[in-house]
């Protein structure tokens, strides 16, 4: 690059004693002054092959009507613009932006031979002679409008290639816009004007923090305490203030926290804990005219101040023209999902449908569209898989009735079907545990028609799924009555069993004249037995062990005799209330495992493979007991409170998944004594011994007929499985095994 100043120095002739001394103290003191930057001026600088001077540093430019291009010679002209962002510093790290461009120069006009000229040109005129123009430079940002005129010649007429222009430079704001522009003076017809938008930088540029005065600001740490939090300013750049502004960052805007507060020197900054949460910035500038701000939010990820905003939040429930809408108030935008859920009296509430649920928008009316008010409706609020708010319409609507909810779907070929919400899932009707007894399905059907069901929701996009809510209060007596019929029928049914078989009678009676009040063995014992209804015959052989565990005066939970309750509870809320209560009286949990018991534990632990669907029964609640015990088997603390046993013709311990044989393994009925022993606990004298062996003859004959029983007759879906038992065992064991 080649540059043109104002002038060169003098060659000295001769030189005095006294210009000697002047001429040392210059070469002494040039090193240093050559560190320290000369006051910035505009320059311009060009190729080798191309002459240029800086002929007007601030002008009035206007373009002018366009002349027509000269007949016989070309006209240098721009024909593309570059810019670029450079500092122009006063001193040492006290710099501004400013813009940097370069024109790309070519030659237009005066053909030769019938062709336009473009690298070179043939001129009539004596070599000496030069190609010149002048081009404009114009910049314009608001408020302010600047222009400079250079002038740039073609030294060399015969076969020289052209170059390019380059202007230092034009000052931009900090984040500012300049509206860049170049052309002929004056312009030509054929000549287009070039025009650039640079964008100026702002203080995230990489040299901004060190060479911009203005972006150049304290360091900020943040330490939490156990009742502030101290904000520590500090490293100050040398003689400047700053301004501090905490403000709360909503979608709705920013909230101040307080008034603006002046930084002189280095100094903590305390806030209050109650305040800190995700959405708390802090804005820094410094004390200057138009200053750039610089925003910063040190608690954004910040686990703590995230749970001081959920509890510092609010869920609202309203009725908004008819459709349900909710509004929940937070200090900051915190992530989530609203869910509506359905809650029978004071049970858990279970999540709708998916399409119901919604994204969380705080300090917002949200609306279900095309949800309706109903007394079971509750909405609840989740982020990251917890429940952070729930809250029911039942305080609006008192005296609400139990209610049976309905999801009926159109399928593509009009065939309608038709499920029912229960223990937290929806069931097809034919198989729901309010249903299964006794054909309800018909008569639901005619009340949604006939208008005694109330419309939950409707899909609004076209399609056909309907949430109906059916009062169940008509159907009560009916129901209580065929309960009651069936109980009555079952007691009959064991009363003619055990009349039938006169040893298994004789060997109760012998029981039930053990005076089992006496040693206290097993007396008060708590035990939860948890097990998978295969078939009739192996819940019978449960029962029996369970009652014959009852006549020694054991507490037995059981599945089989508490299931009124369990529906009425659900099936998780129960089996964790059962859990906790037997814990807590120093009891134990006993696992019976059967072929149906493997086949849950396969299912629980997500074993899909070879397309087989794990046999399951579909009244069972094993695998919601699954979900109760699981957590503790596999954190290694089952070891005190539980014990996993089998009936041995039914199922060998070693097809029981090896996560299970954790704690002891007990083989039924010939293991029935050490398994007794074992409930009894370590205090057991010679005595109950005794009582105890013969306890368990009798109670050991009862258990291998109702076993025998068990295994001639297979489960219905052992019955239609198209695969043997070597795979059935393989299916089983498995999965477990390699978790």
């Amino acid at each position: 690059m080649m540059t043109y100043g104002k002038g060169i120095l003098p060659r000295f002739q001769w030189i005095p004693e006294m210009q000697v001394w002047m001429l040392v103290l210059i070469l002494v003191h040039l090193p240093s002054a050559c560190l320290l930057p000369e006051t910035p001026v505009d320059s311009v600088s060009c190729t080798e092959d191309l002459g240029c001077r800086l002929l007007v540093e601030d002008g009035l430019c206007t373009q002018g009507e366009a002349v027509p291009m000269p007949e016989r010679d070309p006209v240098l002209v721009p024909i593309k613009m570059q810019t670029k962002t450079m500092l122009r510093c006063q001193q040492e790290r006290d710099c501004i932006p400013c813009i940097q461009v370069m024109l790309h120069l070519g030659l237009m006009g005066a053909k030769q031979d019938g062709r336009p000229v473009k690298g070179g040109v043939q001129s009539s005129r004596h070599h000496k002679e030069f190609l010149r123009t002048h081009i404009w430079l114009s910049a314009q940002t608001y408020p302010s409008f600047r222009c400079v005129l250079v002038e740039v010649w073609f030294p060399h007429a015969h076969n020289s290639s052209l170059g390019s222009l380059q202007f230092d430079c034009f000052p931009v704001a900090l984040s500012g816009e300049l509206h860049i522009k170049a052309f002929t003076s004056p312009s030509y017809e054929s000549v287009p004007v070039l025009k650039h938008t640079h964008h100026g930088p702002n203080c995230g540029w990489s040299n901004a923090k060190d060479m911009i005065r203005l972006c150049q600001v304290p360091r900020l740490e943040v330490f939490s305490g156990a009742e502030e939090a101290v904000l520590q300013v500090w490293d100050f750049p040398a003689q400047q203030h700053f301004h501090l502004w905490l403000y709360l960052n909503q979608t709705d805007g920013r909230k101040g926290m307080d008034s603006c507060k002046l930084l002189t020197r280095p100094e903590n900054v305390s806030v209050p804990l109650h305040v800190v949460f995700p959405c708390l910035c802090l804005q820094i500038w410094p004390e200057a005219e138009d200053p750039p701000r610089i925003d910063l939010c040190p608690f954004a990820r910040d686990a703590k101040a995230l749970a001081r905003a959920w509890a510092m939040s609010h869920l609202e429930l309203r009725i908004f023209r008819g459709t349900l809408s909710l509004s929940l108030s937070a200090p900051c935008d915190l992530p989530g999902v609203v869910v509506p859920c359905w809650r029978m009296d004071h049970r858990a509430c279970y999540p709708l449908h998916s399409r119901l649920h919604l994204t969380l928008s705080p300090n917002m009316l949200q609306e279900f569209p095309g949800l309706r008010p109903h007394p079971n409706l509750c909405v609840q609020v989740m982020s990251n898989g917890s429940i952070y708010h729930q809250s029911c319409l039942q305080e609006d609507f008192p005296g609400s009735q139990q209610q049976l909810l309905l999801w009926e779907t159109v399928g593509p070929q009009g065939n309608l079907s038709l499920h029912v919400l229960e223990r937290g899932s929806w069931v097809p009707t034919a198989q729901a545990f309010s249903t299964r007894n006794w054909n309800l399905r018909e008569a639901l059907q005619n009340d949604m028609k006939s208008g005694e069901c109330v419309q939950v929701w409707g899909s609004e996009d076209g399609e056909t799924d309907v949430l109906w809510a059916c009062s169940l209060e008509k159907y009560g007596r009916a129901y209580w009555g065929l309960a009651w019929m069936v109980t009555l029928l079952g007691v009959i049914s064991i009363l003619l069993v055990l009349v039938l078989k006169k040893e298994t009678l004789k060997g109760w009676l012998r029981i039930l004249k053990e005076d089992y009040s006496s040693g206290g063995t097993l007396q008060g014992r708590p035990v939860l037995i948890l097990y998978s209804p295969d078939n009739g015959s192996f819940e019978r052989l449960v029962g029996i062990l369970a009652a014959a565990l009852a006549q020694l005066q054991v507490s037995v939970s059981l599945e089989l005799w508490r299931r009124g309750e369990l529906g009425a509870l659900g099936p998780m809320q129960w089996l964790h209330a059962q859990k906790h209560r037997v814990l807590k009286d120093g009891g134990a949990i006993v696992l019976l495992f059967s072929q149906g018991a493997v086949a849950s534990c396969a299912e629980w632990l997500g074993w899909e493979e070879a397309g087989m669907q794990p046999p399951v029964h579909p009244d069972s609640t094993f695998l919601a007991s699954l979900n109760c015990v699981m957590p503790d088997f596999l954190a290694g603390k089952a070891r005190d409170s539980y014990m996993v046993a089998c009936f041995e013709e039914l199922l060998p311990a070693a097809e029981i998944p090896g996560l299970f044989h954790s704690v002891p393994v007990y083989q039924l009925p010939s293991q029935l004594f050490h398994f007794l022993l074992a409930l009894a606990g370590p205090r057991v004298g010679h005595e109950q011994r005794s009582s105890l062996r013969r306890q368990v003859v009798w109670i050991g004959k009862s258990l291998e007929r109702a076993v025998e029983e068990c295994r001639l007759k297979k489960p219905s879906w052992q019955q239609t499985s198209q695969l043997g038992d070597a795979q059935m065992k393989g299916a089983s064991s498995c999965p477990c095994a390699e978790s």
